[in-house]
């Protein structure tokens, strides 16, 4: 008897464990194209930017960098960054804690592993190609109010708020325009902060509309919420 319900749990975990798997390749499969989308921007973004015409990349970081030199614009435009780069925090826990229904939950789970996706997936991005900042290369540019030792491409900042904008953008319709403008602020204020060239604003807004949408269409498949 003990043997025959050990056989059926372990038939039942191996059945969950293929289910899972399965639910990886039809949310990998069913977000094809966006996903396909991403991954040819982001390397385009490496291509164009540094191996076919790097002379754009130093001028839209140059041009951008001497935007504004005025004190208070600098500073809403690191505060803008820094809003954009940790806006995931509170949200998760807004949604978990003052949750109004198991979409507030399970909304929060979404948006908690999709970011933990996109810093992994950045860090990583980062190791594989090593490229400079833009204040480690072009005269004229110093890092503003901080100095990362980080490779650049992509940027972390960027790929954290397009991914917070992507999981708002398929589950709460009435934020996204807010939340994709964060996105495009965060990454134009990375590059006017010298902390990055476009090119890594760039590749990091497609990572985070790759991860968002993964992880959104992955919960869609095991949820009804």
């Amino acid at each position: 008897m003990g043997s025959a319900v050990s056989t059926e749990k372990t038939t039942s975990s191996h059945k969950r464990q293929r289910l899972d798997l399965e639910s990886w390749t039809k949310a990998l499969r069913l977000s094809a194209r966006t996903i396909t989308v991403c991954i040819v921007g982001f390397f385009l973004a490496w291509l164009i930017f540094w191996k076919l015409a790097p002379s754009l990349n130093s001028y839209g970081a140059t041009s951008l960098y001497h935007a504004t030199t005025n004190n208070l614009a600098l500073l809403t435009v690191y505060g803008i960054a820094t809003l954009g780069d940790v806006i995931w925090i509170p949200l998760v826990f807004y949604l978990y804690v003052f949750r109004r229904d198991a979409r507030d939950w399970t909304s929060s789970l979404v948006l908690a592993v999709a970011m933990l996706a996109a810093m992994a997936l950045t860090d990583i991005l980062k190791a594989a190609f090593n490229l400079p900042r833009p204040f480690t290369i072009i005269p004229g540019i110093t890092p503003r109010f901080r100095t990362p030792t980080s490779p650049g491409l992509p940027s972390g900042h960027t790929a954290n708020a397009f991914t917070v904008a992507t999981v708002i953008w398929a589950r709460y319709p009435e934020w996204r325009i807010p939340f994709m403008l964060l996105g495009v602020a965060t990454g134009a204020s990375m590059v006017i902060l010298g902390l990055h060239y476009p090119s890594d604003v760039i590749a990091g807004s497609f990572l985070g509309i790759f991860c968002g949408t993964f992880v959104v269409k992955l919960a869609k498949l095991r949820s009804n919420t």
